[in-house]
């Protein structure tokens, strides 16, 4: 069995996705960010024991745990007038933090990262104070801690991207919001036992179970049920737009942008990347201005040779220091460098540019057919009574979604398509009391949030090796160690 994980695994190339290496300084800048809500969520989360609740500044540091800066060719303004903005909450949650305690004659705790945003700030004397009073958080723990705050860190971030993408939909929604900071908050705690961390963990684990349902459920209330899809992945004659990311609220702006300017049979638009999940919605099969999926898994290429303007959304996390060609537009809160910057969600320019470029051309239909087999696979698994089974998660395929492989058998499902799935699938099979091999056998950000997830399920837990080294080698060392998760 492991030669067939292996086997797979070696299929992958971590390389082509981008995001494999990140420069030291970006990572030192980084760092002020992460400090930053750090101490924001410490006050927040004392204010909430006094039931004082501010849900705008929790949806602040959510967003700011949302942000993976990775590219050195960032927008140095938008770093500066979000790091300013976290300072000025910093400031405002500890102002109301001191306030009440003495007015209400308490003692109050504070703790102190030696920042404060000047006005004339600069990105060098950033760098030069995160890389001097920075550069280890977490360097008097022992490095079990060390290990466990860092998976506590990309955990939490990664549940609040999610929570993000409830967010943009529902816009009033706050249920998780102070528990992801309370989880973040753990790794202020130096003295919190590494018995306690892992508990914890686990507990999260629950919860960012409860998220992913949800966000289910409001994808599919917004966009309809999931269904199967034949996906154009070749190009149509005509004015196009390429929209990357994993964003479907901004791919539905643009799609009614477009619409309300009566130009459905002048623009066509293709999804890049995750984005290939938005053909699996009725609202996105059936809307015509949507013609495909333009994708090499190699996004600098994609760029490249792409015809038209190119749409980043909110959760693209790749890198694209190295591109030279296209005209890119982007909505994140910190954008690239020569990228220009949607505002107020006003779609318009990049359909303008779009219309100023020259036309796609046509090119011979292929389709890609995946079937979307909820049905299929539970019903299989109401019925399964062996001992073991083994599921593969993480590839795009046409394949058979069950099959046999020494005598055990796999069911393939297509993470992050059928995280539904496998939610539901892990829950009927643990009340069987069957034994579960899970395999994420491609190394990417919603397999790792997805795995996190699962860590309090007792499942035999296998991965491919991680080089993105944004994800701090701790990580891993953890997941091995205090979680016994194989790493391939």
């Amino acid at each position: 069995m492991f030669d067939f994980f292996k086997n797979i695994a070696q299929k992958n190339s971590c390389a082509l996705s981008g995001a494999c290496s990140i420069h030291p300084s970006v990572s030192a800048l980084y760092k002020i960010i992460l400090n930053e809500i750090r101490e924001i969520s410490f006050y927040l989360i004392k204010l909430k024991e006094f039931k004082l609740i501010f849900n705008d500044m929790a949806q602040i540091c959510l967003e700011g745990l949302s942000v993976f800066l990775i590219n050195t060719s960032f927008n140095e303004q938008n770093y500066l007038k979000f790091v300013k903005r976290l300072d000025d909450t910093k400031k405002q949650a500890k102002q109301k933090y001191l306030d009440y305690c003495r007015e209400n004659q308490f003692p109050c705790e504070t703790i102190e990262n030696n920042f404060n945003f000047e006005e004339n700030q600069t990105i060098s004397l950033l760098i030069n104070f995160s890389q001097n009073h920075l550069s280890n958080n977490f360097k008097n723990t022992d490095s079990k801690k060390q290990r466990l705050f860092e998976l506590v860190e990309i955990f939490a971030r990664l549940t609040s991207i999610d929570v993000i993408k409830i967010k943009k939909i529902q816009r009033d929604f706050v249920e998780f919001d102070y528990e992801i900071l309370r989880f973040f908050a753990l790794t202020n705690s130096y003295s919190i036992r590494n018995e306690k961390l892992i508990r914890r963990i686990k507990e999260f684990s629950q919860l960012s179970i409860k998220i992913k349902e949800k966000l289910t459920n409001v994808y599919e209330e917004e966009f309809g049920k999931k269904q199967s899809a034949s996906i154009n992945t070749s190009s149509i004659s005509g004015h196009c737009i390429l929209v990357s990311g994993d964003d479907l609220d901004e791919l539905k702006k643009l799609l009614e942008t477009i619409k309300e300017r009566a130009m459905e049979n002048e623009i066509n638009v293709y999804t890049n990347g995750a984005l290939f999940l938005a053909h699996f919605y009725p609202y996105f099969i059936n809307n015509k201005i949507l013609k495909g999926h333009y994708d090499t898994n190699n996004v600098e290429y994609d760029f490249s040779t792409f015809f038209g303007p190119i749409l980043i959304t909110q959760n693209f996390i790749q890198k694209i220091d190295t591109l030279y060609r296209g005209e890119i537009f982007s909505n994140k809160i910190i954008s690239y460098s020569k990228v220009l910057d949607i505002k107020n969600d006003d779609y318009n320019p990049i359909i303008d540019s779009a219309l100023n470029m020259e036309k796609c051309q046509k090119k011979p239909m292929e389709i890609l057919n995946i079937n979307y087999n909820r049905k299929k696979i539970l019903d299989f698994i109401e019925k399964f009574n062996q001992d073991e089974i083994v599921i593969i998660s993480g590839m795009i395929n046409e394949k058979n979604e069950i099959e046999n492989y020494e005598n055990k058998k796999i069911i393939r499902i297509n993470c992050p398509l059928e995280n539904d799935i496998l939610i539901d699938a892990i829950k009927i099979l643990k009340e069987k009391n069957i034994k579960i091999t899970i395999f994420f056998a491609q190394c990417n950000f919603s397999n790792l949030s997805m795995m996190l997830s699962l860590l309090n399920q007792e499942i035999n837990l296998n991965t491919a090796k991680y080089s993105f080294s944004i994800i701090s080698p701790y990580v891993f060392e953890s997941l091995r160690e205090d979680f016994q998760v194989s790493i391939i």
